[in-house]
Order: structure tokens, then C-alpha cells, then sequence
């Protein structure tokens, strides 16, 4: 019991799992910070596959324990009319109270306004905005105040008996909780009896447990046999529901979505992380992440705590953070949970999965690593912005490209890059210039950090020539204007490769004629302006043989859906001076 690594069960497969490690993490570190000091505590989170390994950083003292003084972890959440004050019995309790969280916020969007109506941009605009910033955790307070997740009763129970019991008996209490994870196949039931029977009716050895600590156990139908299927409330030792309530307060992120009923909350999963670390790194992360629509949140919290992690990373002298080279050996991802408002009074959870972080770089050796790491996060972020997750054409583009983030799945990339080039296009006819290719440099680096056995495909000149014919025929001609361009934009081009793609024959003779309509409208320029126009570089029959030649390689499949991805990209705004700024022949 007395020892330095203690071991939490991944008993459920879900994000309780994790709830419970952080509560307990932060249980060891409140200990070791009463006894030598605080700040001491260096409490480091493990993933070990089938268990959660929890390294206090020394080994906890028997005679520690009766030398703690008692101490509030969870706060007693004031708000809404069932608990407009602190209880009576504990007026001394620790509190936050939701309905002044929501008034702070309203206070930051004013100001917001106020000072952008001023013209206040970037870094001034959020040191003028810094007073007025609510707690990085207000969202949590919320989400559990919000009477509709029927958790605040819970929680403000379990701060309560936390607190009261203390009092008399906070040795019993954490001599308990250390026995609970002192091994994998600690005396759990005997440890929760002994502990009843000392403290005998002063407390409830249960409590409920709510959906929200719990979402895999639903109220009613949990007995193993058909009889007694009651709707009776599930119950849970009460220390065990204590350490998942602190766990909501350090790993998890409540938002709600903004184009349906529903809620989710992401819980990080750590695979070997500090405790002191995570704490500044999430609390940026929940300052950054804000409500959008259901798929593009998933894709933007992924992408946003990466982004997180490798700002904070380059902070220190030594990027100790990545000692372990990529991020997958940091962090797992991220459990989601989804509930759906039901009824006026309920949300209900729905869903229960995992969501990946971006591991496309296996190796983050020195600063310039993570900038660049970075860059192609940033870009990647930015253009999913854009993307309207109201209008099918948007939703099925975010639904691969979550697919994507999530597993890696470079398939369902490609795919989204094809459909992107169509959106892309269709959109800045629509004169919505917010919606932006990728870059091209960002590209290669992607596919180089990923896919290095591609990276001889993208050096090939024939193939490079005709991508940047691809380029020319669609998405520059669509940023100059019809008007302006003096060629035409090639509609449906990225989908029509696309769909010759299953069968090379088809795919190469598509190419092909795009091929020679492309040179044959070069010609006609060239006449029309009597050689004063923009000259488009002309594609070569060496050009279409090494394309075959890759084809023949690596299969039409990968040749078009890296023709596709980098002819809609584009690099240097010079490419479209060029085109505007006629040569003589």
C-alpha cells in the first residue's frame, strides 16, 4: 500500500477508465505537495495496455498519512435553484458557481466586441482581452451545473461527503484509496467493507453513478437475469465515483454542438504523461477549443491539442516533452462522448468513441522538427474551417477526413483531397475566398514524413509538370476571375481522374485527353494573343511516360490521387502575377 507506482484497471474499455487514473493521480500528488512542499510532486501518467500505471515520483511514507490535514479537491458547484448557497453543514466548502461563470463569459464576448469594433487584432486584441478571460476549466463548471446532464446533485454530493468525512476520518479515507490501486488484484471488496465498518452509518458507502462519470452503464437494464428489470439508479463505492468526478476537472473538455441537440465531452488519454504538464497544456487546449458543428469539432479538438502539445513543447530548453520522439508515445488520443437531448429536461448519452491525434511526424528532434510539425497542423486546421459541415458536399468531406486523423487512414485522405479540389473550386466561384488550397510544400512534407516510399512520385518531373498543369487549369484561373484568366477552368476535372482511377487503361486515357486539351488551348491562346499572352509550359510526351512509368509502379490509384491532391494545391501567389502580366513572344 505504501509505495511509489500505484495501478488503476481499465475495467470498462472507456473513458471512466481514464477518469479514474487522473482522479487518483491527482490524489498522489495532493499528498506528496502536503508533505514536502508544494510544487514537489512529480506524478506521471502510463498507459500500459491493459492498466494504468500512476508514478507518484517517490514512494508515499506510511506516516505521511496521519499527517495530512484535510483538503477540498472538488468544488461544491452553486447555481440554478437546487443549490443557490453552500450547504449549511459545510459552509467552509470549497464552491464555484455556474450562473457567475456564464456572467464572466458574457462579460469576455462583450469586451470582445467592443475592442474589435476598435480594430484591435491577434496578440493586442487578447492582452486587452486578459482581465476578462473566465478560468480555462469555466466550461466544466457549466456542463455540470447544466441541470439537463442531472450530474450536479452527484457531484455536489460526492464534494460534500469528501469534505464532512474528512473531518474524522481523511487517514481511513486515503489508507483506502491507496489499498484500492495498490496492485491489480487488490482485496477490493474487503478494503470497501473494512472501511464501512469503521465508519458504520456516519456515511453512505454508495453513491449513484451518473451517466457522465459512467457512460457505459445506462439506468435500468443492467441484472443478468430477466427478472427484476428495474429502472433503478446503479451505485458505486462512493471514494471510486470521487476520484472519476476530480478526473471530469483535469482531463476533460464538455462542449456542446452548435447545428443539433447534442453534447460531447473529449477525455484525453495519456499514453506517458506528466500530470504537471498536462495541466498547462489542457487548460490551453480548453481556452482554444470552442462549439462548432459535430464532426468539424472532432477534427478541430484533434488537431487543436496536437498544435497544444507542440507549442508548449518548444517552451523549455531541451524538448523534454518529446524524448520519445512523436507525439503517439505522449498521448492516445482522445475518448468522446455524445449525448443527445431527448427530452426538455435530459440529455442522454448516445455514443461512446476514440478519436486519434495526427502522428505524422516519427521523429521530433529539435525545434525546427516541431515548426514544421506545426505549420502543417495550422494549415491543416484552417482549411477545415472553411468547410460547411451544414451542406452534404462539407459533411461528407469532414466525415473522411476524420477517418483520416483518427486512424491514419491515407486512403480516406486522398479521397477527401479529390473531393476537396471540387469543393474548393465550386466554392471560390461563390466568391469565398476564405475556403483556401493546401500548399503544396506542406503536402510534400506530409507525404514525405508519412508516406516516405512515395516521395520518389512527387520528384519526378513528368509528374510535377503535369500536377502544375492541373493547377493552371483549375484552381489559379478560379483565383484570377473568368474574366480575367485567359484560359478556362477545368470543372470536375479532380473527379473525373478520380473515378478513371480504378482501372489504369481508363485513368491514363483520361489523362491523356486532358493532356491534349490542355496543350491544344495553349495554342489557341498563344494564336489569339499573337504571342503576347501568358504561355502556359506545355506537357511532353516524356512527361506522359513517366507518369505511365509510375502508373506501371505504384498503380493508378496512388499516381491519380497524388495528381489530384497536388494539382489543386498551391504554393506562391507569383504563379498568378505571372499569368496576369503578359510576356512578348
Amino acid at each position: 500500500m505504501y509505495q511509489r507506482y500505484y495501478y488503476a484497471p481499465k475495467e470498462t474499455g472507456t473513458l471512466t477508465d481514464t477518469l479514474l487514473a487522473f482522479g487518483l493521480a491527482q490524489i498522489l500528488a495532493d499528498i506528496v505537495e502536503q508533505i514536502q512542499g508544494p510544487d514537489a510532486s512529480r506524478v506521471v501518467l502510463e498507459d500500459m495496455g491493459g492498466y494504468y500505471r500512476i508514478d507518484a515520483g517517490v514512494t508515499i511514507q506510511e506516516d505521511w498519512i496521519d499527517r495530512l490535514q484535510p483538503w477540498d479537491r472538488l468544488p461544491y458547484l452553486l447555481g440554478g435553484r437546487q443549490f443557490p448557497k453552500p450547504p449549511p453543514e459545510a459552509p467552509d466548502i470549497a464552491t464555484r458557481n455556474a450562473d457567475e461563470e456564464w456572467d464572466a463569459f458574457r462579460r469576455y464576448n462583450e469586451q470582445r466586441k467592443v475592442l474589435s469594433d476598435k480594430k484591435l487584432v491577434g496578440q493586442e486584441l487578447e492582452n486587452a482581452l486578459a482581465d476578462f478571460k473566465p478560468q480555462p476549466d469555466w466550461t466544466i463548471a457549466t456542463f455540470l451545473a447544466d441541470f439537463r446532464m442531472q450530474v450536479q446533485g452527484i457531484h455536489n454530493k460526492l464534494a460534500l461527503q469528501w469534505n464532512l468525512s474528512n473531518q474524522a476520518y481523511l487517514a481511513l479515507n486515503i489508507r483506502t484509496l491507496l489499498g484500492l490501486f495498490a496492485s491489480l488484484d487488490a482485496p477490493r471488496d474487503q478494503l470497501i467493507d473494512a472501511w464501512r465498518k469503521e465508519v458504520g452509518k456516519a456515511f453512505p458507502r454508495e453513491i449513484t453513478a451518473s451517466q457522465v462519470f459512467n457512460p457505459h452503464m445506462g439506468k435500468g437494464q443492467n441484472r443478468a437475469k430477466a427478472n427484476k428489470l428495474t429502472m433503478g439508479n446503479i451505485k458505486n463505492f462512493w471514494l471510486l465515483e470521487y476520484l472519476k468526478a476530480v478526473g471530469i476537472w483535469l482531463a476533460a473538455a464538455p462542449r456542446a454542438v452548435t447545428n443539433a441537440n447534442l453534447r460531447k465531452t473529449y477525455v484525453l488519454a495519456p499514453r506517458r504523461l506528466a500530470l504537471r504538464d498536462h495541466k498547462r497544456i489542457f487548460h490551453r487546449f480548453l481556452d482554444r477549443l470552442w462549439n462548432d458543428t459535430a464532426v468539424k469539432m472532432d477534427i478541430i479538438a484533434s488537431l487543436l491539442y496536437t498544435q497544444t502539445l507542440l507549442e508548449y513543447s518548444v517552451e523549455g530548453e531541451d524538448l523534454g516533452l518529446f524524448k520519445a520522439q512523436r507525439v503517439s508515445r505522449l498521448v492516445t488520443g482522445m475518448d468522446v462522448a455524445t449525448y443527445q437531448q431527448l427530452s426538455a429536461n435530459a440529455y442522454t448519452m448516445m455514443n461512446l468513441s476514440f478519436l486519434g491525434l495526427p502522428d505524422w511526424m516519427p521523429h521530433i528532434r529539435d525545434r525546427k522538427d516541431v515548426q514544421v510539425f506545426k505549420a502543417i497542423l495550422e494549415e491543416h486546421h484552417s482549411r477545415i474551417r472553411g468547410i460547411d459541415e451544414t451542406r452534404s458536399e462539407g459533411y461528407n468531406l469532414l466525415l473522411r477526413y476524420r477517418d483520416f486523423i483518427s486512424g491514419e487512414a491515407f486512403e480516406a485522405f486522398y479521397d477527401f483531397l479529390a473531393d476537396y479540389g471540387s469543393y474548393l473550386i465550386s466554392e471560390l466561384e461563390r466568391n469565398h475566398f476564405y475556403v483556401k488550397p493546401f500548399t503544396e510544400s506542406n503536402l510534400r512534407r506530409l507525404i514525405d514524413m508519412t508516406q516516405p516510399k512515395l516521395s520518389p512520385i512527387l520528384q519526378n518531373p513528368g509528374f510535377r509538370n503535369i500536377a502544375e498543369a492541373i493547377r493552371r487549369s483549375t484552381v489559379i484561373p478560379q483565383y484570377i476571375g473568368r474574366q480575367q484568366s485567359q484560359y478556362e477552368v477545368r470543372y470536375g476535372l479532380g473527379q473525373e481522374l478520380k473515378r478513371k482511377a480504378q482501372y489504369p487503361d481508363e485513368f491514363i486515357k483520361a489523362l491523356s485527353d486532358f493532356i491534349h486539351s490542355y496543350n491544344e488551348e495553349n495554342a489557341r491562346v498563344y494564336e489569339r494573343t499573337k504571342g503576347k499572352g501568358y504561355r502556359r509550359k506545355a506537357i511532353t510526351t516524356n512527361d506522359i511516360e513517366e507518369i505511365v512509368a509510375l502508373v506501371d509502379q505504384y498503380g493508378s490509384q496512388t499516381v491519380a490521387n497524388l495528381l489530384i491532391a497536388f494539382g489543386y494545391a498551391r504554393d506562391p501567389k507569383e504563379e498568378i502575377q505571372e499569368e496576369l502580366a503578359p510576356v512578348e513572344a
